[in-house]
């Protein structure tokens, strides 16, 4: 039997089954080490660091439902989300990916420093390393070079490049909860007959927290679809192809595709 991936009990429990089983064999494949062919080392080795991220994520996440938290996960679920898609976006593009990353990383060790060193008083100046200007062979990949930069700070161009801008109102929804705006304030006020009172819990995340429990395995299936082709042996596979027929997921949720190319 299919079953179709919704908003509904029989999918939420589906869904909450499946979380378990996924994270056990992410442990397993990662609990001894795992093998890489040589041409996918440089891409591996940030989206392993990002792959466990994503799990460990996913365990916190769980365990904050569980304890009946709800708004003050979102912060997590935006995260989840997010790296979900990084890893689509950085085993898609390969290396040119891994340089815009590096870059990216580079410019906020920078701004970060600069930030420190017009703000606090300290003995001695905060200097970053600077490494070796980026040199391209031509024109064109310096572009593809800024393109891919562009769309690892943006999450909104990130997902419209690859043909899912729906994503993005949701990225969003959860970033109110990620900043200091009134969505964190509102959540635990209540106007009754006119009245302004305020609770010890927020109102209104019970349904949201419903909606993100069905996200957090397709969020682990992406991840995990986008490493683990790159190691020996591709050992999420079976697990992967199984969980997406559980939840009668469509196959393109896990293949993510430009629609916009380089």
């Amino acid at each position: 039997m299919v079953y179709a991936f919704g908003p509904n009990e029989q999918c939420l429990r589906r869904c909450q089954a499946i979380v378990p089983v996924m994270l056990r064999t992410a442990e397993s494949v990662t609990s001894h080490g795992v093998r890489v062919l040589s041409e996918h080392q440089e891409v591996v080795y940030p989206l392993m660091g990002w792959w466990q991220f994503t799990n460990r994520t996913a365990q916190a996440l769980v365990s904050l439902y569980d304890q009946g938290y709800t708004v003050e996960a979102a912060p997590l679920m935006r995260n989840l989300l997010g790296h979900a898609y990084a890893m689509n976006w950085l085993a898609d593009n390969g290396l040119p990916a891994v340089r815009a990353l590096s870059d990216y990383w580079a410019d906020h060790h920078r701004k970060l420093a600069a930030n420190i060193n017009a703000t606090w008083n300290l003995p001695k100046p905060v200097t970053v390393t600077e490494a070796e200007p980026l040199a391209f062979a031509d024109a064109e990949e310096e572009r593809i070079h800024k393109k891919l930069f562009g769309e690892l700070k943006n999450f909104d161009t990130l997902v419209t490049a690859y043909g899912t801008a729906e994503v993005y109102p949701v990225y969003r929804h959860q970033s109110a909860y990620s900043h200091t705006t009134g969505a964190t304030a509102d959540a635990f006020l209540i106007i009754d007959d006119g009245v302004l009172k305020f609770s010890s819990t927020p109102t209104g995340g019970a349904a949201d927290v419903t909606a993100d429990r069905l996200w957090i395995p397709v969020a682990l299936l992406q991840a995990a679809a986008a490493i683990s082709p790159l190691l020996t042996g591709n050992p999420m596979k079976s697990t992967i192809d199984k969980a997406v027929g559980d939840l009668g997921l469509p196959p393109s949720l896990l293949n993510l595709k430009r629609a916009r190319p380089l």
